[in-house]
């Protein structure tokens, strides 16, 4: 089955493709709906979602001009209290100044399209280009686990080969690049990943490989780890089991499950502010 001609990859496509590649393609190609739920508690499950978005639309609000003491008493939830709390006290600690949050880039790899999509940009022109991803999540993932989700590479990397937009119209150094992942439940903990051209050199090497792979493939193969499957919603599918893993056995805060997974079009990529 051949990729459409429009479709645009992402840390989430390429990421569910490692995981295994038949739910790359039930998902993308033959856009199966999802015919069981990820967790067996889903009302828990969708709470945490909405606590998450929640969260996320308050930053996006405060880095949009909105002062924080107007939002903070505004917020019904515990939790959302709490977590934007923190942000308002450590959540821009040496965070360069020109900030621009939901940040879309895309750039062009093995004639496909390539996407990120940011929680916060912040480039001190001429210096660092900080990249933020704000983590609403129970568990923090060890920083060798986190190094090796696609979010990580694709991020930098787009950054990288297409952010010189944001900086003066030349390409940003590698090396100025830095990913942080800020951890809301977690005090405000962060996990960052500096970057560099040798690992720029290995990751386009890499990601090129997987987009090459995945456009010449004839099948898309069950994952061998079954343990990948007790959180798939297309495991009954596959004949992986019917019953849901335990919500409690989840792992948030490295197998995050994109609600949100899509195909876009390239009428859907908002344009890039100059």
């Amino acid at each position: 089955m051949n990729l459409p001609d429009d479709f645009v990859f992402s840390q989430t496509s390429l990421q569910d493709y490692v995981d295994c590649a038949r739910r790359f393609e039930l998902r993308y190609l033959l856009r199966q709906r999802w015919p069981a739920p990820e967790v067996d508690d889903m009302l828990e499950f969708e709470a945490r979602m909405d606590k998450g978005e929640q969260f996320h639309h308050l930053v996006h609000q405060h880095l949009a001009g909105i002062d924080g003491e107007v939002l903070l008493p505004r917020i019904g939830d515990e939790d959302v209290r709490r977590w934007f709390d923190v942000y308002l006290k450590s959540g821009l600690d040496g965070v360069p100044e020109m900030r621009r949050p939901e940040t879309t880039i895309t750039t062009v790899l093995n004639d496909t399209m390539l996407l990120a999509k940011f929680d916060l940009l912040a480039v001190k022109p001429g210096g660092r280009a900080l990249i933020v991803d704000w983590k609403t999540s129970e568990r923090m993932p060890s920083t060798e686990r986190l190094a090796q989700r696609l979010q990580t590479i694709v991020y930098r990397y787009v950054l990288a080969a297409s952010g010189e937009a944001f900086y003066g119209g030349q390409p940003i150094p590698p090396e100025q690049i830095e990913m942080v992942y800020w951890y809301a439940d977690h005090e405000g903990a962060t996990q960052r990943f500096p970057y560099d051209a040798a690992q720029y050199a290995t990751d386009t090497a890499y990601l090129a490989g997987l987009i090459e792979e995945i456009a010449s493939r004839p099948n898309f193969p069950l994952t061998p780890d079954v343990n990948r499957c007790r959180f798939c919603p297309y495991r009954s599918l596959c004949d992986r089991g019917v019953q849901a893993g335990r919500l409690d056995e989840w792992d948030d805060g490295a197998d995050e499950i994109d609600l949100t997974a899509f195909t876009l079009d390239i009428d859907q990529i908002a344009e890039i502010e100059y």
